[in-house]
């Protein structure tokens, strides 16, 4: 029986290389678009809004709450960077995620879909997205990994450049690097 090699596996989507994971702080992000969840009642719950809010200045609250009215969960937005060093903040609308019962699975895919969706009819080549949906009260930070390398993997494009996720720890970068690999 003679042996065979069979040509390497390609990817199941040739763009995942455009996939990085760094570590750093997401508001220091040089890129078209930053990603982020915040509940229907428009509340900047959690450090990482906490931290985009601070580093716009405050008239990114005034542009929110003046242009954006009765928001459902599911919904997408783009609102200016302001004193950000990216052009745009891209906040999806979920749920208040309070135990487990309350975190679907189907509330991140669909933020994390929407938000590359919106960037795509933008014309946004490159985005930054945080490890959404795994702060204090969130998804276990593997789960989240999961959920949201595998949208933004079905979702790449040629038309998208660069997705850089963005860690702060290098344990949650672990866990992104790990699904990345997978992908």
């Amino acid at each position: 029986m003679d042996s065979f090699i069979s040509e390497p596996i390609s990817p199941s989507n040739p763009y995942l290389n455009r996939i990085k994971v760094v570590q750093g702080d997401i508001t220091r992000q040089n890129t078209d678009a930053i990603v982020t969840v915040i509940p229907q009642t428009l509340e900047y719950r959690g450090m990482l809004n906490a931290a985009i809010l601070e580093g716009a200045g405050t008239q990114l609250d005034k542009f929110i709450l003046e242009h954006i009215v009765m928001p459902r969960t599911g919904d997408v937005y783009a609102v200016p960077g302001f004193n950000l060093p990216c052009k745009h903040i891209i906040y999806c609308i979920v749920p208040i995620w309070k135990d487990d019962f309350d975190r679907h699975d189907r509330d991140l895919t669909k933020a994390c879909r929407k938000a590359v969706e919106l960037a795509r009819s933008m014309r946004l080549r490159s985005l930054a997205f945080p490890p959404i949906g795994s702060g204090q009260r969130g998804f276990p930070k593997a789960r989240a990994a999961r959920l949201i390398v595998e949208v933004i993997a079905s979702r790449l494009s040629a038309d998208i450049d660069e997705i850089r996720i963005v860690c702060r720890t290098k344990t949650t970068m672990q866990h992104f690097k790990d699904r990345l690999f997978l992908a």
